[in-house]
């Protein structure tokens, strides 16, 4: 059960506690979108091609703003990941959690922290815990207190709520909060980029919110890990299906966007609400496998135009989904 508002304790490792914001995660407030994508992309940077395969995700000719499509779909992907998360941190074996916490704290000689004001203007290698989901962050920071109280009041952008895929994109940090985490260590370093690229390392990847590798985040880094996110084996209850019926799924969804778009039919989204959507795994022509359902078909058909935005948003009312716009209402 979530605790109330008046149950909520008013400070937090020595830090009061706003009750007027979200102190624990939950699903309704979950990725809230935003229109505001985290860099704008830049038109000199991109071949013409690609600058208009990106198109439906803005609504304004200079790419400022996230268009109604993306906000629907990157929160439809964004919420089946969290799903598949709590899943997955649900089965994780609590013993294995401690001691790789356990492991990860005496590499790097790491405290309890009691109270944050303790590490005011500390510079090193801080760890936090979020013992119900069995999860811990390794960071660094040159202002500990200041850096854990970032986390707290962080929301991860809009548009970097996924990194990799819906069934194996590591669950975002930032949208956790003050509450969900329940220990804290820390420790003082004079290398901190060293000390968290170690810790980092060593830490069981089952049990690591970390998306990327620790240590100083350069443009190879980065781009290394934008070309290979971190994955996490999420979405084991998959069943097995031949290619043919990927293709045959598709040929259905197709099929009922265009009888809409011919003005044929005016079910389209609960035609499509009521189809089985199961998660496969299925063998692709050249030998790979893709992890597929209808409602990740149904997804690619708002993104690809097929699907009109109020149609999708019917779709997502029907098989139970409350859409949240931003504040400026569409």
């Amino acid at each position: 059960m979530k605790p109330t508002v008046a149950q909520l304790p008013d400070v937090h490792f020595g830090v009061p506690l706003s009750r007027r914001t979200e102190q624990k995660l939950s699903r309704a407030t979950f990725g809230l979108p935003r229109r505001n994508p985290k860099q704008r992309p830049r038109r000199e940077y991109f071949p013409e091609s690609m600058w208009e395969r990106m198109r439906w995700m803005f609504r304004d000719e200079e790419y400022r703003e996230l268009s109604d499509a993306f906000l629907l779909t990157n929160r439809d992907q964004a919420l089946r990941n969290y799903d598949l998360s709590m899943a997955y941190f649900d089965a994780l074996d609590r013993d294995d959690f401690e001691a790789s916490l356990e492991q990860v704290r005496d590499h790097g000689n790491l405290r309890t922290v009691e109270q944050l004001s303790d590490w005011a203007g500390a510079e090193g290698v801080y760890v936090l815990v979020f013992d119900e989901l069995k999860q811990f962050y390794v960071g660094k920071a040159t202002d500990i207190r200041a850096r854990v109280k970032q986390h707290w009041g962080a929301r991860k952008p809009f548009d970097r709520l996924l990194f990799g895929t819906v069934y194996s994109s590591v669950f975002p940090l930032d949208e956790l909060r003050a509450l969900d985490n329940t220990r804290i260590f820390a420790v003082r370093s004079r290398d901190p980029f060293g000390l968290e690229q170690s810790i980092e390392a060593l830490a069981d990847s089952r049990f690591s919110l970390n998306r990327m590798g620790g240590g100083e985040a350069g443009p190879m880094m980065l781009a290394l890990t934008a070309m290979s996110p971190r994955a996490r084996p999420l979405g084991s209850a998959e069943r097995m299906a031949s290619w043919d019926a990927v293709e045959n799924a598709e040929g259905d969804i197709d099929r009922l966007c265009a009888e809409a778009r011919a003005g044929t039919r005016n079910d389209v989204a609960e035609q499509l609400a009521i189809m089985d959507m199961t998660v496969f795994v299925s063998a692709r022509k050249d030998g790979s496998t893709a992890v597929w359902s209808r409602r990740d078909l149904i997804n690619e058909a708002a993104r690809d135009g097929k699907l009109t935005v109020s149609e999708f948003e019917h779709f997502l009312t029907l098989i139970g989904e409350t859409v949240v716009w931003p504040n400026d209402q569409r």
